[in-house]
């Protein structure tokens, strides 16, 4: 599967999310930390932090083998748990499917620095939208992959 060539959200490219490894049931996402994503007390934001929880809890179950097709669904429910600070200014989160059903799947999330200290953790329920039920997905507007690249159609 060539993921790497799939476009992501221009939110995530906003934040300089990474995908770093995808397959069926498990992402993990980097982030390198910059200014804008620090709070008062120039640790990483909680929120930001969250973002990175819903981006992999949601990747880990919307995983697609094929170039031009694609899988969504909407969030549901999301816990996030902060455990520790950042060290580093280098994020990575594990995003793991647990339970999966017709419409609606589960994912428990990890988010870590570089020096592996756990900052959070996350907890999510998500919804399959129509036609995203299956490992095949759903086709992108169009059959070839050339067609999707050219329209810059996302995740």
């Amino acid at each position: 599967m060539n993921w790497q060539n799939k476009k992501q959200p221009p939110f995530n490219d906003h934040l300089g999310v990474t995908i770093d490894n995808w397959q069926e049931g498990h992402v993990a996402i980097s982030v390198e930390v910059q200014p804008e994503h620090l709070n008062t007390h120039g640790v990483p934001h909680g929120g930001f932090i969250t973002t990175l929880i819903d981006i992999a809890g949601s990747y880990c179950g919307l995983y697609c083998p094929h170039p031009n097709r694609r899988r969504r669904a909407f969030t549901l429910s999301l816990t996030a748990n902060f455990t520790g600070q950042a060290k580093t200014n280098q994020l990575t989160a594990i995003g793991k499917l647990t339970s999966t059903g017709r419409k609606i799947f589960y994912s428990y999330t990890e988010v870590y620095d570089s020096e592996g200290t756990l900052i959070a953790t996350g907890q999510m329920t998500m919804r399959y939208r129509g036609g995203s039920e299956t490992l095949d997905g759903e086709l992108i507007e169009g059959d070839s992959v050339k067609e999707v690249e050219q329209r810059n159609i996302y995740l």
